[in-house]
C-alpha cells in the first residue's frame, strides 16, 4: 500500500512538527509586525490594522506549550491551529483601507472627518506580506493539527513495566 519512503517521511514530518510549526507561528507573528499598507509616506503594520493579528500567534504558542504537558493534547492542539486558521483568514480579508489606523490618517491628510481613500489624493498601496502571513499561518495550522493527531508515544517505563508483567506472568503459567 504505502511505501517505505512516503512512511519515513511521514514518521519525519509527524516528529518535528511541533518545532516546525512553532517556527511558522513565529514567521507570522514577525510579518503580523511589519508593514502592510503605505499610505502616502506613513506605513501601516498588520497588528495595527488588526490588533487579533498580534494576540492569535501569542495564544497558539501558549497552546502549544500547554498541550506538551499530555492532559487534552489533541484538543488544546487543534484550538492552537484554530487560532492560526483565524489569524490567516484575517490576514486575508482585512479591509486595510477602511480600518481604524487607515482613516485616522486619511482624516488627518485630507482634514475631513471620516475621510477614506477616495477623499485623499495620496497613494496607497499594499504589500505581500499579508499573502505570506497567512500562507505561513495555514502551514503552522496545519503541523499544529498534524502534531494534535499524531499518536502519543509510550514512555520507555510503561514499554518496561509492560514487559516485565509479560514476563512475569510466562513464568507462573509454567
Amino acid at each position: 500500500m504505502y511505501s517505505e519512503q512516503w512512511q519515513l517521511r511521514m514518521r519525519w514530518a509527524m516528529s518535528r512538527a511541533k518545532p516546525l510549526s512553532l517556527l511558522l507561528i513565529a514567521i507570522s507573528w514577525i510579518l503580523a509586525n511589519t508593514a502592510w499598507l503605505s499610505i502616502g509616506e506613513q506605513q501601516l503594520t498588520g497588528t495595527e490594522i488588526s490588533q487579533l493579528l498580534n494576540l492569535l500567534p501569542a495564544i497558539s504558542v501558549l497552546l502549544v506549550f500547554i498541550a506538551s504537558y499530555q492532559r487534552f493534547a489533541a484538543a488544546i492542539g487543534t484550538l492552537a491551529a484554530i487560532s492560526m486558521l483565524i489569524f490567516a483568514v484575517l490576514a486575508l480579508t482585512s479591509d486595510f483601507e477602511g480600518s481604524a489606523a487607515a482613516i485616522a490618517i486619511y482624516e488627518s491628510i485630507s482634514g475631513i472627518q471620516g475621510a477614506g481613500p477616495g477623499d485623499v489624493d495620496v497613494v496607497t498601496s499594499r504589500s505581500i506580506t499579508n499573502l505570506i502571513a497567512a500562507a505561513s499561518g495555514i502551514a503552522a495550522a496545519a503541523f499544529l493539527a498534524i502534531s494534535a493527531f499524531k499518536p502519543a508515544q509510550r514512555s520507555v517505563k510503561k514499554r518496561q513495566v509492560t514487559e516485565d508483567n509479560r514476563a512475569l506472568w510466562d513464568e507462573q503459567g509454567d
